[in-house]
C-alpha cells in the first residue's frame, strides 16, 4: 500500500502541536507525504503547497476559536480547492455539526484508531484523485469547446466579437448548437465591377494579391461594424448583420459598412489604377428579412451560412448596382428611418425579380465616383 500512497500529499494546517503529532503518528509508515503549513489569514490565495495538496487537514476549532472553520469555508468556496477533500479534527458534537455544515468531507476525533484513521484518509485521497481527474477532464473539454468556438467564428466575425462570445456563457452555450434557426437579419452583398477584365489583363501572380487586398479591406470594414462574413466567392462578398447574434441596429450597421466600403474602395482602386492602369468599381445590395442560418452542406464539406428569400433579393440588388452604387430595399429604408439614420437615398423605380410575384421597392445611394451610365432595369436570368 505504501507504493500506492507515495504519490499523495497532505497539507496539515493546525495550530495545536498535539493535533500535528496525532496526524503524523497515525500516518507513520504509510508513505503519504505530510507538509505542515502555518496558519494565517487568506491562506488559500497563492499558496502552492495548499493548492497542490491531495487532502487538507484543519482544526475544527483552533487557538482563536474560529480560524479553522473560516479556512474550511474558504477552501470550499474557492474553485481551485473545492474538489480537494478536507478533514476537520475536533472533539465535540457541535464542532462536528458546524464542520459538516460548512462542507468538510470528514470529521475525526483523537479517539479514532490508527487503522481506521488510515482507512478513512486513504479513502478520501482516492475520492480526491477521482474528483481531480473529473475536473481535469471537464477542463480539457471546456478548453476544446472554447477552441472549437474560436476556430469556427474567427472565420466569420471580428476578433472582438469572438472574445465576447468566449467570455459570455450564454453566447458560448448557443454558439455551437446544431439546430438551424430562422431570424430576422440584414444581408449585404458586395460585388466588384471590372474584375473579369482585370483578371484577363493581369498575370495570376498580380491578380491574387489584388483580390486578397480587396477582401482584406472589405472584411476589415465588416468587422469594424460587427457584421458576419458568410461567403467569399470570386469577387463577391456576402455579409450578415443581426446573425448569428441579434443586433437591434442591424440595418444601420449594414448601411454604414456599405458606405465605408464604397468610399475606401474608391481610394484603393486609385492606387491600382496608378500602378496597373486598371479600373474597377464596387456595387452593393442590401436587404432585410427572415433568413435561415445553419451548417449547410454534405458530410464531406459543411459551411455555416444563411439562406432564404431575403438573401436572394440582396444578391439581386447587388448585381443590379452599378460601380460606386448602393441599392437597398424598402425594408432597409424603413429601419433606417426608424433609427433616424440620414441616408440621403433616392427612391428608384420598383424592379421585378424573376421568381417573385411582387416588385421590389428600391433606393439608391451613389458616391461621387459612380460610373454615370443609363440605368436599365433588366430581368436577371
Amino acid at each position: 500500500m505504501c507504493a500506492v500512497d507515495e504519490k499523495y500529499r497532505i497539507a496539515l494546517v493546525v495550530d495545536d502541536d498535539a493535533n500535528a503529532d496525532f496526524v503524523n503518528r497515525n500516518l507513520a509508515g504509510s508513505g503519504i507525504a505530510v507538509e505542515r503549513l502555518p496558519c494565517g489569514k487568506k491562506l488559500v490565495n497563492g499558496n502552492r503547497p495548499l493548492l497542490d495538496a491531495d487532502l487538507i487537514i484543519v482544526e475544527a476549532e483552533d487557538s482563536d476559536g474560529t480560524r479553522g472553520l473560516a479556512l474550511s469555508r474558504e477552501l470550499k468556496a474557492c474553485p481551485l480547492t473545492v474538489s480537494i477533500p478536507v478533514v476537520a479534527l475536533g472533539n465535540s458534537h457541535s464542532e462536528r455539526l458546524r464542520s459538516f455544515e460548512i462542507g468538510v468531507d470528514e470529521y475525526l476525533t483523537p479517539e479514532i484508531s490508527q487503522e481506521e484513521f488510515l482507512v478513512r484518509v486513504r479513502g478520501l485521497l482516492k475520492v480526491g484523485a477521482t474528483r481531480r481527474a473529473a475536473n481535469n477532464s471537464l477542463l480539457a473539454a471546456e478548453v476544446k469547446r472554447r477552441k472549437e468556438i474560436g476556430d469556427t467564428f474567427r472565420r466569420y466575425v471580428s476578433p472582438a466579437l469572438v472574445d465576447q462570445i468566449l467570455s459570455n456563457s450564454c453566447l458560448r452555450d448557443s454558439a455551437l448548437e446544431d439546430k438551424n434557426v430562422r431570424v430576422n437579419a440584414t444581408v449585404l452583398f458586395a460585388d466588384m465591377r471590372g474584375f473579369t477584365r482585370m483578371s484577363e489583363q493581369l498575370a495570376a501572380s498580380e491578380v491574387v494579391p489584388l483580390l486578397n487586398e480587396y477582401f482584406r479591406l472589405l472584411t476589415q470594414i465588416v468587422f469594424q461594424h460587427e457584421g458576419t462574413v458568410f461567403n467569399m466567392a470570386g469577387d463577391c462578398l456576402m455579409v450578415g448583420f443581426g446573425v448569428p447574434f441579434a443586433q437591434r441596429d442591424a440595418s444601420v450597421r449594414a448601411f454604414r459598412a456599405a458606405r465605408e466600403m464604397l468610399i475606401r474602395f474608391n481610394d484603393l482602386i486609385g492606387d491600382w489604377n496608378a500602378i496597373y492602369g486598371i479600373e474597377a468599381g464596387l456595387g452593393i445590395g442590401i436587404n432585410e428579412g427572415d433568413v435561415v442560418a445553419g451548417n449547410i452542406g454534405s458530410p464531406a464539406y459543411m459551411n455555416y451560412t444563411i439562406i432564404g428569400d431575403a438573401v436572394n433579393v440582396a444578391a439581386r440588388l447587388s448585381q443590379r448596382a452599378r460601380a460606386g452604387e448602393l441599392l437597398f430595399s424598402q425594408h432597409v429604408k424603413r429601419s433606417l428611418d426608424a433609427a433616424g439614420e440620414d441616408c440621403g437615398a433616392v427612391q428608384m423605380q420598383p424592379i421585378s425579380l424573376r421568381g417573385r410575384n411582387e416588385s421590389v421597392e428600391i433606393f439608391c445611394v451613389p458616391v461621387e465616383s459612380r460610373i454615370e451610365l443609363p440605368y436599365q432595369f433588366e430581368q436577371l436570368v
